[in-house]
């Protein structure tokens, strides 16, 4: 893929290629989030997501939501055969996958969710008797 710098336009048009930059529910797929806030004036308004405020918690059903919404997410994992239950914050994957790849790609995807405190892969590949 070259590397193209995107074109010129107004925040939100799909003419910004490859990122976008307008209200997220709008965001057509494919196109990647901003890194850069466009309308910063100093160096001190970089983004600031994912960071939470001191103390601050996600409950069990917020990271399961979440686990499951970053399984659903990933374009190679087919989650269909997984169950997802947190509990005091640790995050359990039931059921089975296509492959190992897929056990570690699951995993991957529990653990690239915010405020989780582990994850336990409990995966077993299909056709496989344990």
């Amino acid at each position: 893929m070259k590397n193209e710098q995107p074109k010129s336009g107004r925040p939100g048009e799909t003419s910004q290629w490859p990122r976008w930059e307008g209200p997220a529910e709008n965001r057509p797929s494919g196109y990647l989030q901003g890194e850069a806030n466009i309308f910063a004036e100093g160096s001190g308004q970089e983004k600031k997501r994912c960071l939470a405020p001191d103390g601050y918690e996600r409950s069990d059903s917020d990271l399961q939501t979440a686990v499951n919404e970053a399984l659903t997410q990933d374009a190679f994992l087919d989650p269909r055969g997984i169950t997802v239950s947190v509990n005091d914050g640790i995050a359990s994957l039931e059921g089975t996958v296509a492959s190992a790849d897929d056990v570690r790609r699951a995993e991957d995807c529990c653990r690239s969710v915010d405020g989780l405190k582990g994850c336990t892969n409990n995966l077993h590949i299909a056709g496989e008797h344990h």
